[in-house]
């Protein structure tokens, strides 16, 4: 069975009926729940009747999709994913009827108890369309966001400013990004979340901050301090807003700081306030890419935060399709690539990907990849690159 979660594109093609799934991508619907809701979420928000005042035309093509199996051999589509399993549901309740009946239980509920029943009832899974106004979502709310799904696990107060960027006010939500980097979340009036692919989960009072990572990596930056910290997958950390808790925090992960030869070392003691790497960051706030690669570039060559410097460049050269460019620093810094750095994971497949794009035959970073990180989350796809060759 296959074992990778199914993509957004796999599954809106499969809600518009695109081609019949096949066997592998049924059986993995049937057996995993994530995918399932992601794909019942997505089929509420797919119109079932056209913008249309031909009403034999809409009939016709419901008929087709609610008994397409009855005109073929092998079950359609919506036969195949929701019949059977209704069946089986219908059935466990019917076994759990025959043996309620005789064992003599179901006296009827109180009035107070149906109350609690509904109370503790978990929220249908639905898609609602998030927008600039914020919107409380109940527990068990799966919302569909650009490249994010989004699973509320507590009530959440959730908006969007783009694809690209929400605000969570507060709640509980775990994130999953299907792929690509930089996606923002706002928290906690004060906390941004970046988000560089991954899977993780967010808690906040409105004041606080708890940030759990299950794989991948996101960068917390404390909106009025201007620091930031890096967590990698199996890091968390929650943050109570005191003075400088990001700076203090991040200043016990481990880091490669080892200079380029020939550097002067005195501008690792430079001021908070001079950071070449906030200068960049400021420079990408106004769309000033030359001059945030410029600054990342002084970081690199002599600053105390080498590893983010560099994954900013990668990003970069990433982002405007400069693959040459990307796995050339990449070669240049390979100590710090290789460094005991929370970017470790990522730098490694960011190098794969430049390996793959610009035409590399032997992929060894995408092999070093899989034998550093056996468990990485990249690991099928990396594996199945190095199977099947160059994918792109």
């Amino acid at each position: 069975m296959n074992t990778k979660h199914l993509s957004n594109a796999e599954l809106i093609a499969i809600c518009r009926q695109e081609g019949e799934p096949s066997p592998e991508t049924i059986e993995h619907l049937a057996a995993c729940d994530e995918c399932a809701a992601r794909l019942e979420a997505r089929l509420r928000n797919e119109p079932m009747l056209p913008a249309s005042s031909d009403h034999d035309a809409a009939i016709d093509r419901i008929a087709r999709i609610s008994f397409d199996h009855l005109d073929e051999a092998r079950p359609g589509l919506f036969a195949m994913l929701f019949t059977l399993p209704r069946l089986a549901v219908g059935a466990a309740a019917a076994a759990l009827i025959l043996i309620a009946a005789y064992v003599g239980i179901g006296a009827p509920a109180t009035v107070e108890e149906e109350k609690i029943a509904d109370a503790d009832a978990p929220a249908p899974r639905i898609a609602p369309t998030l927008g600039a106004t914020p919107r409380l979502f109940p527990v068990g709310t799966t919302i569909a966001h650009g490249r994010a799904t989004i699973l509320v696990k507590g009530p959440a107060s959730l908006a969007a400013d783009g694809a690209e960027e929400l605000r969570l006010a507060k709640g509980t939500v775990e994130v999953s990004i299907e792929k690509g980097n930089d996606f923002r979340i706002h928290t906690a009036d004060r906390y941004l979340v970046r988000v560089l692919g991954t899977r993780f989960t967010l808690d906040t009072d409105g004041t606080k901050l708890a940030v759990t990572v299950a794989e991948g990596l996101v960068e917390v930056i404390d909106g009025r301090t201007n620091d930031s910290i890096a967590l990698s997958g199996g890091m968390a950390h929650t943050f109570t807003g005191e003075t400088k808790e990001i700076a203090t925090v991040a200043a016990k992960q481990p880091r490669a700081v080892r200079p380029a030869p020939g550097v002067d070392t005195a501008a690792d003691e430079q001021p908070a306030a001079t950071s070449f790497l906030r200068n960049g960051r400021d420079a990408l706030k106004t769309q000033d890419a030359t001059a945030a690669m410029d600054w990342f570039e002084k970081e690199l060559a002599g600053g105390p935060e080498k590893d983010k410097a560099l994954f900013e460049i990668v990003r970069l050269h990433e982002r405007d399709g400069r693959f040459d460019d990307m796995l050339r620093v990449l070669k240049a810094h390979n100590d710090i690539v290789d460094g005991d750095t929370v970017f470790h994971e990522e730098l490694l497949i960011k190098a794969c990907k430049a390996e793959v794009k610009t035409g590399e035959t032997t992929f060894p970073s995408c092999k070093k990849y899989l034998r550093v990180f056996p468990e990485g989350y990249k690991n099928g796809e990396i594996r199945e690159l190095l199977e099947n060759g160059d994918a792109r």
